[in-house]
This record gives C-alpha cells, structure tokens and sequence, in this order.
C-alpha cells in the first residue's frame, strides 16, 4: 500500500496487531534504548523525510506526465512541497 491507500494502510495495521491486547515488552524496551525512550528519533525522521521525499518526486512525476500527454495540469493548484505539508498523527514500527 502506498499514500493514496491510507484505508489500506490502517486495516494492515489493524490486522498486526489484532489480538494484541498489549505491547511486546522487549520490542518496545529495544525501541526506547535505540531513541533514547523517545528522546532521539533521528533516525526515524530520516525514514518519515525519505518517505515523504517519495512521496513528493512521484506527484511530480505525475505532474509532469499529465503534462506532456496533454491533460489540463494546474502548476499553480496547492501542492505537496516537503515534510512541513505532513502532521503526523502516529506511527508504528514493525520489526
């Protein structure tokens, strides 16, 4: 799934973690000792800018394709620019 699927995304993580009444207690402690129980999430947010970065260069990408096959394309219409355009809400890590 991908950033125009967040339905999918929420009822992927709905499925991990069904049945989990509580989190996984080593997990979690080798998360927090790695941020420093939050502390450092730098490593993190280079994963979410990577990501958004992604997700930037391919509305672009389309931009520029709609573009040249013709289609009407609004360069001045409200677009994705970078990390400041995102608020995250949550987030989940999988290992």
């Amino acid at each position: 799934a991908n950033h125009v699927q967040p339905k999918d995304i929420l009822d992927m993580m709905r499925l991990r973690a069904k049945g989990k009444t509580s989190p996984n207690k080593v997990l979690c402690d080798e998360f927090n000792e790695e941020t420093r129980d939050g502390c450092d999430m730098g490593a993190i947010s280079r994963c979410l800018e990577q990501a958004i970065d992604s997700i930037v260069a391919k509305k672009e990408e389309s931009y520029v394709s709609s573009f040249l096959n013709g289609d009407f394309v609004d360069f001045k219409s409200e677009t994705i620019k970078g990390l400041d355009d995102f608020e995250l809400i949550c987030f989940l890590v999988v290992r």
